[in-house]
């Protein structure tokens, strides 16, 4: 893919090989972690792809010394973007306004982010003493809020008026991203903060084969660990499923929560009050459930995998059929199926879907299948 910024910049690294190379490269590399670890795995990687470019609905950059993009490949300085194919077409003419703004700071992280209805977001992650100034000086603040929702600082307050009065309020969630509900589009409440999949039409990939998947294995019961804002959570628990979400993130629940709340009043979705269950803990170090009420786990982890959350399977009398585990960081997975081997688990589904085109980066999803013992 043409880039005018391909030597500087540290965002893709495959961008001098076509959309096919890039795919073998990516199915060679979790071949051979596979491998290595001794997970056996005879059949084919399935691979899909969304699209070579375009695929970004959220960003987060860096602005530092009047530069506003991503780290250079060679030094640890900013190298200023203009454009980047990989946004979506929504996006890119956001950072299009957002790069006529002349920050009166030194260095800051930015999130843009444009929802299901096109709604600009942006968040701010600058130091405290960068807040206040801005709040005082106020023309700025006040230009971005015609523009775009904006969320300031690590508790994601959300700016607002109070009268003239710039302030700011209360993390409020807004929709900001979308998945499906027994085939049909669902708006999932977040903070522009929150953690979502980068992209709305690679998300949509994901939760197919994730739906299709659970289908297959007839599951009922579904134990689910990392739900976040029930982006994979709400696919799964689909018409007449039962589903518990684990989370330990009181932002992301915050958001899930709301959605709920929304759905339930739809006289078609009541009974997801009954069929959905949230639960807010550290899941990874210390995990209470009881596996044996489960027919089927469905995971997410973040980088760090899941931990001890899979301690109980070693120990449980009866154990779930199906784990289906969705991870964008290969080597943390490599490590849980090792677990999931060790507890009696075999690989029966690998697929691949490249959401992170140009580069190394990808997402993972595999289905685990029990063992039936001797």
């Amino acid at each position: 893919m043409d880039c005018k910024y391909k030597e500087k910049c540290a965002g893709c690294q495959y961008l001098d090989l076509s959309l096919e190379e890039q795919h073998q490269l990516k199915k060679n590399h979790l071949t051979a972690l596979l491998q290595a670890a001794g997970l056996p795995w005879t059949g084919p990687v399935e691979l899909t792809s969304p699209g070579a470019a375009g695929l970004r609905d959220r960003v987060d950059l860096v602005f530092a010394e009047g530069a506003l993009g991503l780290y250079e490949k060679t030094r640890r300085q900013v190298l200023d973007l203009e454009e980047c194919r990989q946004l979506s077409p929504e996006l890119q003419s956001w950072l299009q306004e957002v790069r006529k703004i002349r920050w009166p700071i030194r260095k800051g992280s930015l999130r843009l982010r444009v929802g299901p209805q096109k709604q600009r977001g942006l968040w701010l992650d600058f130091a405290n003493v960068d807040i206040k100034h801005l709040l005082e000086e106020k023309h700025l603040l006040h230009s971005l809020l015609d523009q775009a929702i904006v969320e300031i600082g690590q508790r994601h307050k959300r700016l607002g008026l109070r009268g003239t009065e710039l302030k700011l309020l209360e993390p409020d969630p807004q929709v900001w991203f979308q998945t499906t509900l027994a085939g049909r589009p669902v708006d999932l409440y977040s903070y522009i903060g929150s953690f979502t999949q980068s992209g709305f039409k690679a998300n949509r990939a994901l939760t197919e084969i994730l739906a299709s998947w659970l289908e297959e294995v007839q599951a009922e019961h579904i134990l689910e660990f990392g739900s976040g804002i029930g982006n994979f959570s709400f696919p799964a628990v689909g018409s007449s499923r039962r589903l518990t979400a684990c989370e330990s993130d009181a932002g992301a629940l915050a958001g899930f929560a709301k959605t709920l709340e929304t759905l339930v009043a739809q006289p078609q979705f009541a009974d997801l009050r009954e069929r959905l269950r949230l639960l807010q803990g550290d899941f990874q170090n210390k995990n209470p459930q009881d596996f044996s009420l489960y027919d089927t786990v469905l995971v997410n982890p973040p980088r760090s995998g899941l931990k001890d959350f899979l301690n109980p399977l070693f120990t449980a009398t009866r154990k779930p059929r199906w784990v289906l585990y969705v991870s964008c960081f290969p080597e943390t997975f490599i490590g849980d199926g090792k677990k999931l081997q060790k507890a009696g688990y075999a690989m029966q589904k690998l697929q691949i879907v490249d959401q992170f085109p140009q580069t190394t980066h990808y997402e993972v999803l595999s289905l685990w299948g029990l063992v039936p013992s001797l």
